[in-house]
Formats: structure tokens, sequence, C-alpha cells
């Protein structure tokens, strides 16, 4: 193939991460790539636009004052200074509705629509549903009647207006491996000793509050992994049509996060086509390798890899080509458009820039 495409390193060998780093420059122009450390108490801020950080491992706390906004509590709840919005009641009417027309469709539009619907608590909403909707227009869903797909139409308008509870009490909030934070111009304090994986945009990114935290989302294990000590949730989602134009078809899509644990089993091997469905960036993929014992996982002794296929697409594919990449914790590994992957048997935040992309993923069958 010629054309580097894949980089690989780890957090404990500089100048492994100095690869990963460049490759990741030449595909992402305006992004940048990196590791940090944090001792003690600092503020952290990024005047030229936004910094979303992923911890690897260490724990903290982060200071957020009372009236601070979020959508996470659809997983474990969060703290009872937090209050829920209530939600409206043309979305409570909508969402009553589609629980009635469940047994109407099937497979992932099912699951998405009983996701949408979990999160309704009483009068209020609580939590991001944003891949919800990515899900449903990537399986080309279509409403059993007119009234549901007046429900689809209303999310659709109002997914990213919805969701969010308000902290009554300023004070410091626990934060540990896997949680995202997001800085911006304004100083956030964190305390603590992290170690954490970071992109900086000059793009500020607005659509997420600052604190993402694993055990306060949503599981949504299934796709590529619903057994194997299933795990998936969604750090920094997809958010379909919104702020695109001509000449922006991303919109507001910078870079998207989940974490996942992929089992051998169920893993697919797929790629991201070179020119994107739809237009805009093509799709790139990075693996942040952290250990599953901070969540109470598991993967019963097996070795962490990732397996490569240069050429995947059109006259010149051959799959006979390809490279295992044996991971551990703390590995971190970029792949460039165009390059078949599969993940075995990890526990990973997978980033995707600049975002989980509908009808841009295709699988095919691994030789041998």
């Amino acid at each position: 193939m010629g054309e580097v495409y894949f980089a690989a390193g780890h957090i404990d060998e500089a100048a492994s991460l100095e690869s990963v780093s460049e490759l990741f420059a030449v595909w992402n122009p305006g992004l940048k790539f990196g590791m940090a450390r944090s001792s003690g108490e600092e503020a952290w801020s990024c005047p030229a636009g936004s910094r979303v950080c992923w911890i690897q491992d260490g724990a903290g706390e982060v200071f957020l004052p009372a009236g601070y906004r979020t959508k996470e509590g659809d997983g474990e709840p969060l703290p009872q200074i937090y209050r829920p919005e209530p939600a409206s009641k043309e979305w409570l009417e909508a969402v009553r509705y589609a629980q009635t027309r469940l047994e109407s469709l099937r497979g992932e539009p099912r699951n998405a629509v009983e996701r949408i619907c979990s999160r309704m608590r009483g009068g209020f909403y609580a939590g991001d549903a944003a891949n919800e909707l990515w899900t449903w227009i990537e399986h080309n869903a279509e409403p059993p009647d007119e009234k549901f797909g007046d429900f689809i139409a209303l999310f659709e308008r109002i997914y990213d207006q919805i969701g969010y509870s308000v902290k009554s009490v300023s004070g410091w909030e626990p934060v540990q491996g896997g949680d995202q934070i997001l800085v911006g111009p304004d100083p956030l304090r964190v305390r603590g000793n992290l170690r954490y994986w970071f992109i900086e945009t000059t793009t500020p990114i607005t659509h997420i509050s600052a604190l993402r935290r694993l055990r306060y989302l949503k599981d949504t294990a299934g796709g590529c992994n619903f057994q194997f000590d299933a795990f998936r949730r969604m750090l920094l989602t997809y958010y379909a049509n919104r702020g695109v134009t001509p000449t922006n078809p991303d919109g507001v899509n910078q870079f998207n996060s989940h974490f996942v644990n992929i089992a051998a089993e169920t893993s697919r091997a797929h790629y991201h086509p070179r020119a994107a469905v739809g237009g805009g960036r093509p799709q790139s993929e990075m693996y942040l390798v952290m250990d599953p014992g901070v969540y109470g996982l598991s993967t019963y002794g097996r070795k962490a890899s990732v397996t490569l296929y240069p050429e995947v697409e059109g006259a010149n594919a051959d799959l006979s080509e390809r490279v295992d990449i044996p991971l551990e914790v703390g590995s971190v590994v970029y792949i460039t458009p165009g390059t078949g992957h599969r993940g075995v048997d990890v526990f990973a935040n997978v980033v995707v820039l600049p975002g989980y992309k509908p009808k841009n993923q295709f699988f095919f069958a691994e030789r041998g």
C-alpha cells in the first residue's frame, strides 16, 4: 500500500506517542492529540477553543457550581443535589404513545425507541438520547403510523434540548478512569492525580456538558457486544443534523467517543470509506485501551488485540494482507480512513473523527 495506515503507542512510551500524534495531525488539521498529567489542584482552561480529556488512570475531583446543567443520569442516578428539568406536556404525550407502538418495530430501530422512552422518569426526562436518533437514521427506520412519525419528528427537533438535570449546590465531585472532562476558555478547577488523553480544537464545543461520567450514563450494550461482561456507554454522542451547512456537512460533530467492552465472538471486521458517505471529512478511529476492572468487568484472561487490513476498498482490495496488534492497558492505536479493523477482547474508549456518520460503516468477511 505504501502509505502509513495506522500508528500504535503506549502511554508509558513517549516516542511511540509522538508517532501517533503525528499521524493524527496529518488526518485532522486543526486538532491536536496528546497525553498529559495533573497533580494537586489546577485551573484547566483552553483559551483558543475546547479540549476534551479522557482520564486513563488515577482519580480526582472537579468543582461544579450551583446551576450547572448536565445530561447524565440515565445510568446510575445523579446525586440528590441534582434536579431533572420537567419534560414538556407535548413530549410526555409523544413518549407515552410511542410506548404503545413498540410491538410494531423490530431490531435496532425498536431498541433505539425503547431506549428513548426508558429515559422518561415520571414527568421528567433524564440523559442524552442523541445516539438513538443516529440509530434510527442508520437503519432507514419507518414510522408505523402518522402519529408515531410525529413522535420521531418531535424528537429530532428537540433531542438536544431535553434530558438535562441541574445542580442545586456548588461543590467538588469525583472523577475516575474513563470519565470525560470538557474545558473551554473559562477555568475549570480540577484536583487529584490523573493521567489523561486529550484532543484540542480551535472550534469550541458547546453541545455537551463539562463532565460525562461513565457511571451516570446509560448502558446500551448490544451490536458489537451483548455478552462478555457487556458494556457500551456514549461519552460524546453524534448530534445528527445539528449545525449542518453546505460547506460543513459534519455540523457540530468534530469527534465522538464511546466506551465498549468488545468480545471476539461478536466483533465484526469493518471499515469506513476514504470518501465519506454523505460528504464531510473521512472517518478515522482511535482505540484508547483501559483497565476493565475499574468498572468491575472482566476479559476472562483473554489477550486484547486489534486486527488491521490496509486494503479493503475497490479493485485493489486484498484481505490476505493484515496486521495483528497486541493491546494492553494504556495502549493507543490510530486507524486511518479506509483501513479495515476489528477489535478483539478489548475494553477501550473508541474515539471516532469526525463522528459516527450514519451509513458510513461497511462490514466484510475476514479470511483465514
